[in-house]
């Protein structure tokens, strides 16, 4: 019994900085493949994933019954980034695991610790509000949203290594030790899917944010946020479109650089809300638990 007490007692000291560590040291390896050839880095790499992720899994659950047992459980802008960084540690480690000699980490992992890193730079701001608890429209809105970001980040991810390995093909660059990249046709419908997905899930987010304001109306309809965020919608519908119809666009370089636009627009937008005055409205922010008390 005591070992058990003990056991829980250490898990619910779990800091930020164990998994951030952990994610960490697994990119300084990803990096070390350009130079180094190491037989199980592969596996260390792995095993620290999985602890990241076991340690970041559980912060996470402890910071959820702390938050439950006062109100809102994970609604705000720090919890928010760090369930983003969350799945996207769970989808690299599991590309990952499926191409074990590709350098897809030097890619993934710097966004998913820019993603900490930023979620520590805003945990002193404002909490979502806790006037809509138990409100569809504010979970589909807060839920919809996260899973359209982190769709819109595999999808810059993936765009990015896209280009990359387009622009060392088109140059006839040598293959260089311990760089390899999943082929073009793999990064290409990992892109397309990722960037539909995102679209659809944006879409259902800021059409539910309408809602909520047409309900509440507690944001005005000329908000800079309202703006950008109609506009973000508008530009993936259409960069979403021109990818389907347009065929040279299908061979995915194009696509590539208008997923990584989108993703800059969509970082842009993030940042009105949550530094401009629309952070404090509270029936439009991005609600992961929908509010309440």
């Amino acid at each position: 019994m005591l070992n058990v007490i003990a056991m829980t007692d250490w898990l619910t000291r779990i800091s930020l900085s164990c998994f951030a560590l952990s994610y960490l040291i697994a990119l300084l390896l990803e990096i070390s493949r350009l130079f180094y050839r190491i037989s199980v880095r592969s596996i260390v790499i792995f095993a620290l994933m999985l602890a990241g992720i076991f340690a970041h899994t559980i912060f996470l659950w402890d910071k959820f019954q702390a938050d439950f047992s006062g109100g809102t459980p994970l609604a705000s802008w720090y919890d928010w980034c760090l369930v983003i960084s969350l799945a996207l540690a769970v989808t690299y480690t599991i590309v990952a695991l499926q191409r074990v000699r590709h350098s897809v980490g030097i890619f993934f992992l710097p966004v998913i610790l820019g993603l900490i890193l930023f979620a520590v730079s805003i945990k002193g701001r404002q909490p979502f509000s806790a006037q809509e608890r138990g409100n569809l429209w504010g979970m589909t809105h807060g839920i919809s949203l996260t899973a359209g970001t982190i769709a819109m980040a595999i999808a810059f991810t993936t765009g990015l290594m896209y280009l990359v390995l387009a622009s060392r093909l088109k140059r006839k660059l040598p293959p260089r030790a311990g760089f390899h990249l999943p082929s073009l046709e793999w990064l290409q419908v990992c892109n397309q899917r990722s960037l539909f997905l995102a679209t659809g899930l944006i879409m259902i987010g800021l059409f539910s944010g309408i809602i909520i304001n047409k309900l509440k109306n507690v944001v005005a309809w000329d908000d800079m946020v309202v703006v950008s965020s109609s506009v973000l919608l508008l530009w993936l519908i259409v960069v979403s479109v021109f990818e389907m119809l347009y065929r040279p666009a299908r061979q995915g370089k194009k696509i590539a650089y208008l997923t990584i636009a989108s993703f800059f627009f969509l970082i842009m937008v993030l940042c009105f809300v949550i530094f401009g005055q629309h952070a404090e409205a509270p029936a439009v922010t991005m609600l992961w638990a929908g509010g309440g008390k």
